[in-house]
């Protein structure tokens, strides 16, 4: 066995502290003159640095800004841009959008490319400022600190790549200087204790969803692409997706893909819940693992359910036709893969009465060993959240019988999105599930960006959901991290950008390509954490 430590965690004890950086900058209008033609624009001092996602820069002036004076700190990168304006006595915070012809005003201004204002704070100053600060952070948001306070903050998705400075003085005024510095902080060292004889989780993989219609727009290259990405980032758990609703009794059209589901993002074309034999039989024989759930069950499988307080459940299963219809999965799939799934759920994303649970649970685990099954493990049901998985585990665990025939535990955790901007309140969630999970192994089944105030596929984002993943296996001892999607045909890119891993690219000749910066960070922990790894 080989001992699992954080990438990022190890890296960052190597590191040498670096010494901060401080940049001299000054303007003379001295006998300045202007062009012949009219271009519009302010004295410039320019920068020669790329910006991290994440970032502290800090502006002193030699001198304060003589009144009637403006001095514009000018932040651009791909999306937009972030502007700090500093007058002798107010600063305002400006975030601005340009990538998109939309932003274009119905009367157009003198710029000639579209922009529109996102966000903008002003503050009103007692003194003239000296220090000036802008802080991009982990918790999405732009903070201006101004003689070592803070004045502003606002929640920004962008990335910055690039800063200048714009200074005008006073109106009138033919000369006149202007000087200071920008300063760039060290970065301090961090340190990791292992202890190895502390053996925690072991990892079973990474890996997401494939929609069965993206991967049959895939042309032959783009295929055969997509088999070397999955081993590139070791995404060798695929999650199915299967036909539901749309089920026929006789169980024989799993892999219809007339007869898939539709599942629709927005205006793009629906990416349907179908199973592909074919391509599990090949996932298979390349070492991956499949994990097999129902959403939303047949008609046919359905039926209501009273519980003891007298409150209706309409679709709870009928547990003959349930159990009937996931054996059915798992002998039609060693028919034509060759096995069944390793791991089956219970059911994603239902809410159940706890007597329901319990029966689906028993009877599935006696339905799979009395077909032969024995080695399919089975997951408590998935919720979309952390907070109703810990709930759905409690609940299960009202029956010792059915919680000891679960083998995974096993929830979605899309509310982390609800604490982008503060990750760390969302501990005390973690330490809840973790008291209702217990001993059992965890799932991390589903997560993504579907949350509408975080549509980007900016790296800031990407860096914020991170700290989910990071979370996950250093909290919540999880054992494999699912995507929600590893493969989508979406013609809006936001959708692909945060739902997805990869997207097909018709303009590359339909071969998979990744769809944002979401892929980078969740590669940063599945290309080097492989199966059988375990964590100190």
């Amino acid at each position: 066995m080989r001992i699992l430590v954080a990438a990022a965690c190890l890296a960052a004890s190597l590191w040498a502290q670096d010494p901060p950086t401080v940049t001299r900058f000054e303007f003379d209008a001295a006998g300045e003159r202007r062009a012949q033609w009219s271009v519009g624009g302010l004295r410039r001092n320019y920068f020669d640095e790329r910006l991290p996602a994440l970032f502290t820069r800090t502006l002193r002036l030699d001198e304060p800004l003589a009144g009637g004076a403006s001095l514009d700190w000018i932040f651009t990168g791909a999306e937009g841009g972030v502007t700090v304006h500093i007058e002798s006595r107010r600063v305002r915070l400006t975030q601005r959008y340009y990538d998109s012809y939309a932003h274009f005003p119905a009367r157009p201004p003198k710029t000639r490319y579209p922009e529109r204002i996102w966000d903008e704070t002003g503050v009103e100053l007692s003194a003239a400022p000296r220090e000036i600060e802008l802080v991009m952070d982990h918790k999405l948001s732009a903070r201006l600190r101004v003689d070592g306070r803070e004045v502003a903050r606002q929640t920004c998705l962008m990335e910055m790549r690039r800063h200048q400075l714009a200074w005008a003085p006073p109106h009138g005024v033919t000369g006149g200087k202007l000087s200071g510095e920008i300063r760039r902080p060290a970065a301090g060292a961090a340190g990791v204790r292992v202890n190895p004889a502390a053996k925690r989780q072991t990892i079973y993989g990474f890996g997401g969803i494939l929609s069965v219609p993206a991967w049959i727009s895939l042309s032959e290259e783009g295929k055969r692409r997509w088999w070397d990405l999955l081993a590139e980032y070791n995404l060798w758990l695929h999650r199915e997706y299967p036909n539901g609703y749309r089920l026929k009794p006789d169980l024989s059209n799993f892999d219809r893909l007339e007869d898939a589901s539709p599942h629709y993002y927005g205006d793009n074309f629906p990416n349907g819940e179908i199973s592909d034999f074919a391509y599990i039989r090949e996932i298979r024989r390349r070492g991956g693992k499949v994990l097999f759930e129902f959403w939303d069950l047949p008609a046919w499988a359905k039926r209501e359910h009273v519980a003891a307080d007298g409150k209706r459940y309409p679709n709870a299963p009928d547990y003959g036709e349930y159990v009937r219809a996931m054996v059915g999965y798992c002998q039609i799939s060693k028919e034509k893969t060759g096995a069944p799934p390793d791991v089956v759920g219970i059911q994603n994303e239902i809410v159940q009465p706890a007597e329901v649970w319990h029966g689906m649970i028993r009877r599935l685990r006696a339905a799979l060993d009395e077909a032969g099954f024995h080695a399919v493990r089975i997951h408590m049901p998935d919720h979309s959240n952390l907070r109703g998985g810990t709930q759905a585990a409690l609940a299960i665990r009202q029956s010792p019988e059915a919680w000891k025939l679960i083998d995974w535990a096993a929830t979605h955790v899309y509310d982390y999105q609800s604490y982008f901007e503060d990750p760390d309140g969302y501990d005390r969630q973690i330490r809840a599930w973790r008291e209702a999970a217990g001993d059992k192994p965890f799932l991390s089944t589903e997560f993504t960006v579907n949350h509408s105030a975080y549509q980007s596929w900016s790296y800031r984002t990407a860096f914020a959901q991170a700290q989910l993943y990071h979370k996950n296996m250093a909290l919540m001892d999880a054992s494999a991290l699912i995507y929600c999607w590893t493969l989508l045909d979406v013609e809006q890119r936001s959708f692909g950008a945060t739902r997805s891993l990869f997207v097909p690219d018709p303009a590359r000749g339909f071969v998979p390509v990744p769809s944002s910066h979401q892929l980078r960070v969740f590669g940063a922990f599945s290309r080097r954490l492989p199966e059988g790894m375990w964590a100190p």
